[in-house]
């Protein structure tokens, strides 16, 4: 069993915004205790890498990644970001910045998140699932 289980995860969530093709990841961290991400794979690597998968609704089709992909070792301490207790942190993307988009109707899903409560004890890790969402693109 995930002895972090115990502990209150953080919410993460997806806000499209208003006029163009931009989403707002935000994850918002409980005030009891800090968490620490590998950025790698999320949002907050921009596209340097697939954490992103968008699906056209009308057709059923997922869209293909045309964003970066970045070539990695073994991620260093630094390439943690820590999600201090009681915050917020977001990170806007413009989706045709990885994805061919044409106007219609959308599912957004993220990968999972790993989270670590101790970057001394990196095997105890949990994974934090975040909402899709729909969203109607231009």
């Amino acid at each position: 069993m995930n002895s972090l289980a115990h502990q209150a995860l953080p919410y993460c969530h997806l806000i499209k915004a208003e006029q163009d093709n931009t989403l707002t990841f935000e994850i918002s961290v409980p005030a009891n205790t800090h968490w620490y991400l590998l950025s790698w794979h999320t949002p907050f690597d921009a596209w340097f890498s697939e954490f992103l998968t968008l699906t056209d609704l009308i057709n059923q089709q997922t869209l293909e990644y045309q964003g970066a992909l970045a070539k990695r070792g073994e991620p260093t301490d630094e390439d943690y970001l820590l999600l201090p207790a009681g915050e917020s942190l977001s990170v806007s993307l413009d989706l045709a910045q990885a994805f061919a988009i044409r106007p219609g109707r959308y599912q957004a899903a993220q990968r999972p998140l790993r989270l670590y409560q101790d970057l001394n004890d990196k095997a105890q890790s949990t994974s934090l699932e975040c909402p899709t969402l729909v969203v109607d693109l231009p």
